[in-house]
């Protein structure tokens, strides 16, 4: 009777810390909206810094090392804005720019020129276009309100971007 009663005790222990350790994982995999925009504005951002850092390094052009270290300051002060904005929501933002976006860096860093400032004008105009598509999405249906009032004033700057960048490639 007695390990009878020791083996129910234990049995209600581990039940309950079981559904203790459950509720707690829950609170941590809560859905914050616009989670995955906000991860994914995160690795543009760190992308166009690097970018820059290459244009300002390996540019041939004046426009092109002037254009390259707007976006380190730029995407920079964006990259805080967003870091800020996580931190308030809850969300851990990558350090680090995803696979596709280092293999499209890797490819213009063979290059030296004009070969260069050609191929990174247009991987700048073509990530900028994409970019400006998801920000103003974001704007105008985005469910959390802080996060669509933060791209919605990116969308500002990245039409600023892909103008400047298109100028400079004419």
């Amino acid at each position: 009777m007695k390990k009878a009663y020791v083996l129910l005790v234990a049995l209600v222990f581990v039940i309950g810390w079981s559904s203790l350790l459950l509720a707690q994982q829950k609170m941590e995999k809560k859905e914050v909206p616009d989670r995955g925009f906000m991860m994914s504005a995160a690795r543009d951002g760190i992308f166009h810094v690097e970018a820059g850092k290459l244009a300002v390094q390996r540019g041939s052009s004046e426009g092109v090392k002037q254009f390259g270290q707007h976006a380190i300051d730029h995407h920079t002060q964006m990259n805080d804005e967003l870091m800020q904005l996580a931190s308030k929501k809850g969300v851990t933002l990558p350090k680090k720019m995803n696979k596709k976006e280092k293999e499209a860096l890797d490819k213009v860093v063979k290059l030296s020129g004009p070969d260069f400032d050609k191929a990174y004008l247009e991987m700048e105009i073509n990530c900028h276009s994409m970019d400006l598509s998801s920000f103003q999405k974001e704007a105008k249906s985005g469910k959390d309100p802080d996060v669509k009032a933060w791209a919605a004033k990116a969308v500002e700057a990245i039409e600023e971007h892909l103008k400047m960048a298109r100028d400079i490639s004419k």
